[in-house]
């Protein structure tokens, strides 16, 4: 049974009607530190739903508001975020003795799924839900309004599906329906993309999170969220005080989301005035060639500890060939700004197994831990397989075979160990497995969803998956330019 957590929350809770589950499919610290949960729980409550959360738990599934059991609510809305967590919804369905398939469920519960695994490709899951919501809330406020009203009018399964199928960020799997309009966040003045619950159990602490900007203006050619999530749009800086200026009489600690926080244009006036206002600031992620001795320093005394860097690849060769756009310059002035600023550690993000990849490649990562230890900075390297990703300019690309992956994953880790530093590598079967899932096609789903071990499945289904990336499009969506930009990377790189 899940255990009462202590936290806060900035919504008040509703007993309005009808009840909603919604479900985190992994553990509470990730869905604290969720936003699009967080937003979802919020709009569901604005809304006039009366919503309790759940989160995955190899026990017993109980709300954290009131300890209700999951089978006591007619709707469950699943956010979900990462492949691996597609498991975990299936054991969720497995253990409260309820069908995965949709058809086979009379009455309860109505299935809602949504979160971003739905902005690329939500296959996995097509025979599973009743309702898919495509995009980000924002763009589709009116959905959840609509709902309870249809819901209220006492409107049932396929009569509310076929009131509903006219909404053009949602697919219904049962008609058929599946050419959606992926629903956009016009202004940042709108996000619902802060935390509006504190908990010294989230991933981060009792800490205030924040999304600054949305979408990415850079285009590395392996990254989803930079195509999926386009265009890039930034929170005015006056919006995000005034959000900041709420939160700081609950804690000191406040967290900036971007996809690169070094590019919101903004930051130099933001670190300037949350300086003597909180204790400690964190940011997600900062653009390598865009460190400056000052931004360290600012970080410094806002309470950052250690910086995080990502190359992402060893040589230019293959910077070049993901778009990263930086330089060994770049990588070398960065570790000088590092070790000035009199900061001790840092972390640094790699990719293996990308197409063409070579034996000086793998070299050059270690190359450039070297140079992080002649700094006298102490290294912790974080490494993930390339895995092939819908929307990408890669995605026509198949995953670098188990045994080959698994060769370069022991040279690396032979090398680290030499040199002593601190490494994690992501499991390279289960990394074969998330490409299965985020590649997948609608059989897969019913295979799933009628399988007693879903895991075997894609076990055996990983073994000889050759994947069709090309597997999901919206309407309204420009592809042109996409598709001739994969085109040329795949002659250029097998001419």
């Amino acid at each position: 049974m899940q255990k009462k957590v202590e936290e806060e929350t900035s919504v008040n809770s509703s007993s309005g009607t009808p009840a909603v589950a919604l479900i985190f499919p992994n553990d509470y610290s990730s869905s604290v530190a969720n936003l699009g949960f967080n937003a979802v729980y919020a709009e569901l409550l604005r809304a006039g739903f009366s919503c309790e959360r759940f989160t995955y738990s190899k026990g017993e599934m109980r709300s954290i508001e009131h300890g209700r059991p999951l089978n006591d609510f007619d709707i469950w809305a699943f956010s979900i975020s990462f492949e691996s967590d597609v498991l975990n919804i299936f054991e969720i369905f497995s253990k409260s003795h309820v069908s995965a398939l949709a058809s086979d469920r009379k009455e309860r519960p109505f299935v809602i799924i949504g979160g971003a695994l739905t902005f690329f490709n939500p296959n996995s899951l097509w025979f599973v839900a009743d309702i898919i919501f495509h995009g980000e809330l924002e763009g589709c406020v009116n959905f959840f309004d609509n709902f309870r009203e249809l819901w209220v009018q006492n409107f049932r399964r396929l009569k509310l599906l076929e009131k509903l199928k006219e909404m053009k960020c949602l697919s219904i799997p049962r008609f058929g329906i599946r050419k959606v309009q992926i629903s956009k966040l016009k202004d940042m003045k709108n996000s619902l993309a802060e935390s509006c619950i504190l908990s010294p159990k989230g991933a981060f602490g009792k800490r205030y999170l924040i999304e600054i900007e949305r979408g990415c203006t850079r285009g590395c050619r392996f990254c989803v969220a930079g195509y999926v999530y386009r265009p890039a749009r930034f929170m005015a800086l006056e919006d995000v005080k005034f959000r900041i200026d709420k939160f700081i009489e609950h804690t000191k600690s406040v967290g900036l989301v971007a996809s690169t926080v070094s590019d919101y244009p903004y930051l130099d006036d933001l670190l300037e005035w949350l300086e003597g206002k909180i204790e400690s600031l964190s940011v997600s992620s900062l653009r390598l060639d865009a460190i400056t001795p000052h931004l360290i320093d600012t970080l410094k005394k806002l309470g950052d500890r250690e910086i995080t860097l990502a190359p992402e690849a060893g040589t230019q060769h293959m910077r070049d060939l993901i778009n990263k756009n930086i330089s060994g310059l770049d990588i070398e002035h960065a570790i000088k700004y590092v070790k000035d600023s009199g900061l001790k550690r840092v972390k640094l993000y790699f990719i293996y197994g990308l197409p063409e990849e070579r034996q000086e490649d793998l070299d050059g990562i270690i190359d450039v831990l070297k140079e992080v230890k002649k700094s006298a900075l102490i290294p912790y390297v974080s490494l993930n397989p390339f895995i092939p990703k819908p929307w990408t300019p890669l995605e026509g690309f198949q995953m670098m075979s188990l045994k080959d992956l698994k060769i370069r994953r022991r040279y690396l880790e032979s090398a680290f160990r030499k040199m002593h530093i601190r490494f994690k590598f992501e499991s390279v079967r289960l990394s074969r497995i998330q490409w299965v899932i985020s590649t997948a096609n609608e059989k897969l789903s019913e295979e799933l969803a009628k399988a007693d071990e879903p895991f075997e499945v894609l076990k055996g289904v990983e073994k000889t998956w050759i994947s069709n990336a090309n597997c999901w499009r919206y309407v309204g969506e420009v592809e042109e330019p996409f598709l001739t930009l994969q085109k040329k990377m795949i002659y250029g790189l097998k001419k």
